[in-house]
């Protein structure tokens, strides 16, 4: 069983019931984020700066996808190019806005953010060229893997806690889910294993995926590619969600 789970049946009254509100939002919510172009350009754009970092021009290569290398001077700058790209596109698409691009948005920074610490030196302050290094290392299909799996992770993560707050006042007290700001504390521990845990199963298809298309094939991944990559990844995600969550 897995601890999320465990967590809620431990925990009190709504179990059941808050076990399957909770999954459904998380499944449905990627259902919906395929049709976001924010979603798409978020996922999208953290396959393509690594591979433009590592291109024969890679000013022009970065320029094309709206990124100035002469700003990638820290991991915050980095971050912040990154974020402006994104942003962009909201702008660009602002009546179809949703919550769920600004969740995209937020869940790629934490994947771009943690899969450049992995790449950086521990002893010293990274330079400008071990920014840039570590960007063009995320290329590999080993690496896209692991940062797809925390977009995915982190997207539903964030999407169950958008879920949550609007009912915390019904999962806090006395013979409830939570019943102190503590059990808060061990409920949200346990949201992010199962996050981490359900996103894991499209690990190897995002390895494959990009070893297939960019480096068999040749492909420059176009935000298209991504979305057709994403619409199985998501599949695979939300069939995992409910095999945890004890339905068929």
């Amino acid at each position: 069983m897995p601890e999320i789970i465990r967590f809620l049946v431990d925990g009190g009254i709504p179990t059941e019931s808050i076990v399957e509100q909770i999954t459904e939002f998380g499944r449905d919510a990627l259902k919906f984020a395929l049709k976001d172009d924010v979603f798409i350009e978020a996922l999208w754009l953290l396959i393509r700066i690594p591979q433009a970092m590592s291109a024969s021009d890679p000013d022009s290569a970065l320029a094309r996808i709206g990124i100035d290398r002469t700003e990638l001077t820290s991991v915050s700058s980095a971050l912040f190019q990154y974020d402006r790209a994104v942003e962009r596109t909201q702008r660009r698409i602002h009546d179809g806005n949703t919550d769920l691009g600004e969740i995209a948005r937020r869940a790629g920074l934490s994947a771009l953010a943690e899969g450049m610490q992995s790449n950086l030196p521990s002893l010293w302050s990274p330079s400008s060229d071990d920014v840039q290094s570590s960007l063009a290392g995320l290329k590999g299909t080993e690496k896209f893997a692991s940062m797809a799996q925390s977009f995915y992770a982190n997207f539903v993560e964030r999407v169950i806690h958008y879920y949550v707050d609007r009912n915390l006042h019904n999962m806090i007290g006395p013979g409830r889910i939570a019943r102190s700001v503590h059990d808060l504390e061990n409920f949200n521990g346990a949201i992010r294993r199962h996050c981490n845990e359900s996103a894991l199963i499209m690990r190897a298809f995002a390895r494959d995926w990009l070893g297939k298309n960019h480096y068999r094939d040749g492909k420059e991944i176009s935000r298209a590619d991504t979305r057709a990559f994403s619409s199985h990844a998501v599949e695979k995600i939300r069939t995992e969600l409910a095999m945890r969550k004890g339905t068929s």
